[in-house]
C-alpha cells in the first residue's frame, strides 16, 4: 500500500510540474483521493427494532403458504439429542422414524408434521423424506454431523425452520461428506424445497465442508430471526430460485476461494432487516471437462437475477483477490434502505469492485455507498438511472455515494 501511495505521489507531482513549472500547485486534493478509507463493514449482533410481523391471511396471496401459521400442525414428533443417541417420541400414522445412534431419518407419507428438536450431539443428524410440508422447531438444539449435513430435507415441499423464542441453536457439518447414492447434501442445513425461517431465536451455522445454508428452491427470512453463518468452504447462504428477506438479522462470514457470503440464483428482494455478509476468499480457478479454464472471484453478495431493495440495512465486503462487494448478473433496483458495498482485495487475476452489474442500475431512494481500493467503485454494463430528488450524488476515484 505504501509503495502504491508513493508511486501515485510521483505521478501526480510529475503532472503538476509539466503543466505548471513556475506555479506553487497544491497537490493535496490529488493525493487525498488515493488516501480514502472505506466505511467499516463489521458483523452486528445488536438488537434490531422491527415492525410487527403480520402473517398473510389472504389465501390468494402468493406468499400465503410461506407463513407457518397458515398450516395446521396437529401431527407432532419430538426428537431429543443426547450425546451419541437420539430419543424420538410421538406416534403419527403414516410417519416412519429410524435411528442409528443420534442420526434420525423421518419418512412422512401422511401430511404436514412438526418436528420439535432439543438437546445436543457431536455425531448426529436429521434427514427428512416425503413431499409434505415440514416444520422443524429448534428449541436449544445443537447438532454436529462430522460426515455431512446436520439437517437434510430431501422433500420438495416447504421446510419451515422455526427458532423458538429466546433460544440459541447450533448446526455444524464436517470437513468430509459421506455421500449416499445420488442424494444432495450441499450444506450444513440443506433443503430440496423452500426454506422459510421464522421465530425470535438465534441459529448459528458452522460450515467446514460445504456451504452454510442452502435451498434448491428459494429462501425466505421473516422478522425476528437471527442467523449467524460461518463458512470455510463454499457459500454462506445460497438459494437456487431466489431470496426474500422481510426482516431479521443475518451475519455471514465466507472464507473459501470464490465463495459468496450470500448467493441468489433467482430474484432477490429485500424489504427490511439487517444483512451483513463478508467474503475473504481469493479467486477460484477450475478447469472444465472441455479443458477450459474458469475463474470466479468471491463476493459479499452474488445475484444471478434481478436484485430489488425496498428497505433494510445491507453491508457487504470482499477482501480476497478480485472480490466484489456486490456482483449482480442482472439489474439492480434500489427504492430505499441503507446499502454499503466495499472491496479491498488485491488485483491479480480479477479486478476488485465495490459493485459490478452486468445489467442496469436504478435508484430512487435510500442511501447507497460503494468503494473499491484498487479498481472502480461501481461497474455498470447497462444504463445508470439516478432519479431526481437526491441529496447527494458524489463520485471520486474510489467512492460513489448517493443519498435521498
Amino acid at each position: 500500500m505504501k509503495k502504491l501511495f508513493y508511486n501515485l505521489m510521483i505521478v501526480a507531482t510529475g503532472i503538476a510540474l509539466v503543466s505548471c513549472v513556475n506555479d506553487d500547485t497544491d497537490l493535496s486534493a490529488v493525493i487525498a483521493q488515493y488516501q480514502v478509507e472505506p466505511l467499516a463493514v463489521e458483523l452486528d449482533f445488536s438488537e434490531l427494532a422491527e415492525p410487527a410481523d403480520v402473517p398473510v391471511t389472504d389465501e390468494s396471496d402468493p406468499a400465503y403458504n410461506d407463513y407457518v401459521e397458515n398450516t395446521g400442525w396437529d401431527k407432532v414428533i419430538h426428537v431429543e439429542m443426547n450425546g451419541g443417541t437420539a430419543t424420538v417420541t410421538g406416534t403419527v400414522s403414516g410417519v416412519f422414524v429410524s435411528t442409528s445412534g443420534a442420526h434420525v431419518v423421518v419418512s412422512n407419507l401422511s401430511g404436514p408434521i412438526q418436528v420439535v428438536v432439543t438437546g445436543q450431539t457431536t455425531d448426529g443428524s436429521l434427514k427428512f423424506y416425503g413431499d409434505k410440508r415440514l416444520q422443524v422447531l429448534l428449541n436449544n438444539a445443537d447438532i454436529t454431523n462430522p460426515h455431512g449435513a446436520a439437517i437434510n430435507n430431501q422433500g420438495s415441499k416447504s421446510m419451515y425452520v422455526v427458532l423458538a423464542d429466546g433460544t440459541t441453536n447450533h448446526l455444524q457439518d464436517g470437513p468430509e461428506y459421506t455421500m449416499e447414492g445420488d442424494e444432495d447434501q450441499k450444506a450444513t442445513l440443506f433443503s430440496e424445497g423452500q426454506l422459510i425461517f421464522s421465530g425470535k431465536g438465534r441459529l448459528n451455522v458452522s460450515a467446514l465442508g460445504r456451504g452454510g445454508i442452502r435451498s434448491d428452491d428459494y429462501i425466505r427470512i421473516r422478522p425476528g430471526v437471527q442467523l449467524y453463518i460461518e463458512s470455510q468452504a463454499l457459500d454462506g447462504l445460497r438459494a437456487n430460485d431466489g431470496v426474500i428477506m422481510d426482516g431479521g438479522v443475518i451475519n455471514v462470514m465466507a472464507s473459501g476461494n470464490g465463495a459468496k457470503g450470500v448467493r441468489s440464483g433467482g430474484v432477490m428482494t429485500v424489504n427490511g432487516g439487517r444483512l451483513i455478509a463478508m467474503s475473504s476468499g481469493d479467486t477460484r480457478i477450475e478447469t472444465t471437462d472441455e479443458g477450459l479454464v474458469d475463474t470466479t472471484s468471491c463476493a459479499g453478495l452474488s445475484c444471478d437475477s434481478l436484485l430489488i431493495i425496498n428497505g433494510g440495512t445491507l453491508k457487504f465486503k470482499a477482501t480476497g483477490d478480485g472480490g466484489k462487494g456486490i456482483n449482480a448478473k442482472h439489474d439492480i433496483a434500489i427504492h430505499g434502505g441503507n446499502i454499503v458495498a466495499v472491496a479491498t482485495g488485491t488485483r491479480k487475476l480479477k479486478k476488485p469492485k465495490g459493485v459490478k452489474i452486468d445489467g442496469n442500475f436504478a435508484i430512487d431512494g435510500g442511501y447507497f455507498y460503494t468503494y473499491s481500493r484498487r479498481s472502480d467503485p461501481m461497474d455498470v454494463a447497462g444504463t445508470t438511472k439516478v432519479a431526481p430528488g437526491y441529496k447527494t450524488y458524489d463520485q471520486a476515484a474510489k467512492v460513489l455515494i448517493i443519498t435521498y
